[in-house]
């Protein structure tokens, strides 16, 4: 995002519901205020093993962007 002018932010806790309806804190790894999008890469063990999480965050945080790959992380575009 550096290289690109790309401004961004570290995000305060973003809360969402688990699947048992308790309330938990995300932390998105950043925030794009001039899009107004949270974005988050995440590297394939951390997919499989939190597809559950990440499908809860992704249907109620309708603005959160989970890049799956590097090369979805290098090719990204606002």
């Amino acid at each position: 995002l550096d290289d690109t002018g790309v401004e961004w932010t570290r995000p305060s806790a973003i809360k969402w519901i688990d699947k048992q309806g308790i309330q938990r804190n995300y932390f998105p790894d950043f925030y794009l205020p001039d899009y107004d999008v949270f974005l988050d890469p995440k590297n394939p063990y951390a997919i499989k093993a939190q597809i559950d999480k990440i499908k809860c965050l992704t249907e109620q945080v309708k603005n959160l962007i989970i890049l799956k790959s590097l090369d979805e992380c290098k090719n990204f575009s606002p």
